[in-house]
């Protein structure tokens, strides 16, 4: 194993001790170079005989600890297939993207179009996507994804900001979630992603209605990680240590009513 990806499965580790996800958090990356695709994966059409949705083998891999790549051949997903350059951004796609949303995410053409101006595109060539669980990961990441409820999101953006200070920006569409704003914003922009999962992800991806997810790339990992630690330290943990030193007590109108029933509550009196 090579010191590189020695020190992304270390990052894994320390962010499922200070995090505790579900899942696994998993580390994606687009690749460019036979050389970089990592043995012993598994491929949806050729290994499992299906052909499926990215958000799916997302949730293969952070749930199952599989390592696999998805190709053109597997991916069925228009969304994915446009913007991942597998399938050309030609006038009669932008079109059938229009029709699709209108009614369902929009009110109307002219609404649903808007959301072009906030699309990324994967515009260089690439053989696929490989994703593996970030603990064993079998590849240097570009992307980690970490998938997660709103508390433990809330200790990532606090352990970012712990070093870089300011606020977390980030938008989302409710739609074109783990495999858009997870992956090609993230990489384009080269920030952190606090992402809203969408239908796509909810429907076929399995993510749960208490489920959000973060994404980080890999330049801003260290940075995060060392937040956590840091931050883990001065007493911001998870799970929330909620205070709990307290004398417990009732509503008063359910004080009394307890009383004329039973001469009084659960709290002794002293």
């Amino acid at each position: 194993m090579s010191e590189k990806l020695q020190i992304y499965q270390d990052y894994g580790k320390k962010i499922e001790e200070l995090l505790r996800p579900l899942t696994f958090p998993i580390a994606i990356k687009v690749i460019k170079d036979e050389s970089d695709i990592p043995l012993n994966h598994k491929k949806p059409k050729s290994n499992l005989n299906v052909q499926i949705f990215l958000c799916q083998a997302f949730k293969m891999v952070r749930s199952y600890g599989w390592t696999m790549f998805i190709t053109e051949e597997d991916c069925i997903c228009k969304l994915a297939r446009f913007i991942y350059g597998w399938d050309p951004m030609t006038e009669e796609a932008e079109n059938f993207a229009n029709q699709f949303s209108n009614g369902l995410y929009a009110k109307d053409l002219d609404t649903a179009r808007k959301w072009q101006d906030h699309i990324y595109l994967l515009k260089d060539k690439f053989l696929g996507v490989a994703i593996s669980p970030l603990t064993r990961t079998k590849i240097e990441p570009d992307i980690v994804q970490i998938y997660c409820n709103p508390a433990q999101a809330m200790r990532l953006i606090q352990a970012y900001l712990y070093i870089k200070g300011g606020v977390l920006n980030f938008t989302s569409a409710g739609r074109g979630a783990s495999c858009h704003e997870g992956v090609i914003k993230s990489i384009q922009t080269n920030e952190p992603q606090l992402v809203i999962l969408g239908n796509g992800d909810r429907v076929w991806g399995g993510a749960e209605d208490t489920e959000v997810m973060f994404s980080i790339p890999k330049e801003k990992l260290g940075i995060i990680v060392k937040g956590l630690e840091a931050t883990h330290k001065a007493g911001l943990r998870y799970p929330i240590p909620k205070y709990m030193n307290y004398n417990p007590g009732f509503q008063a109108a359910f004080k009394e009513k307890a009383k004329v029933r039973a001469g009084g509550t659960v709290i002794k009196e002293n």
